[in-house]
């Protein structure tokens, strides 16, 4: 069982949480694990078997979560969109928040513990503008700490472009 903690799903169960570590997902508190919103409604849309209740003890939809996390965070649907298809696509992706990026992101077959993040993905908008110093000094930590730079840009018909930045020196 998962319970709805604001903006992290708590997992109660020992052995799911177990289970649910071996393959990746959320940080081990104890014999408890914590999910983050884009970890809870992936294993929500993916596994019939996961439910989540709120404060109440009412299973919660995954309509109900989408509108609870979308509400926590305006730039949810777009990270979720590019969390999702990192996913599908067989990587395990942590949060990037230490690292200034919206995910971190393993290559296939590694997670936490078994490996190290390949790549800091941080996720815009189609028309945003980035700073030719903020796009710099991302590259430049990414570098530093052996990990290459993307930046995910979703468009407004839920498409997504990934970009990969390397700094070059001279």
């Amino acid at each position: 069982m998962a319970l709805l903690m604001k903006e992290r799903v708590l997992v109660t169960d020992a052995s799911v949480a177990d289970e649910l570590v071996s393959r990746g997902y959320g940080e081990k508190e104890g014999n408890q694990l914590l999910l983050s919103p884009e970890e809870a409604l992936y294993l929500k849309e993916k596994r019939q078997d996961f439910p989540i209740e709120n404060k109440s003890g009412k299973e919660m939809t995954y309509d109900a979560m989408w509108r609870t996390f979308l509400k926590l965070d305006k730039e949810f649907e777009m990270k979720y969109l590019v969390f999702r298809d990192l996913k599908d696509r067989g990587f395990c992706v942590k949060t990037g928040f230490k690292f200034g990026s919206h995910y971190r992101v393993y290559s296939r077959g590694d997670r936490p513990g078994k490996g190290h993040a390949i790549w800091l993905v941080h996720v815009l908008p189609e028309k945003a503008k980035i700073d030719v110093i903020v796009l710099s000094r991302a590259i430049r930590l990414a570098q530093n700490v052996r990990k290459k730079m993307i930046y995910a840009v979703v468009d407004k018909e839920s498409n997504i472009t990934y970009y990969r930045f390397d700094r070059i020196t001279p």
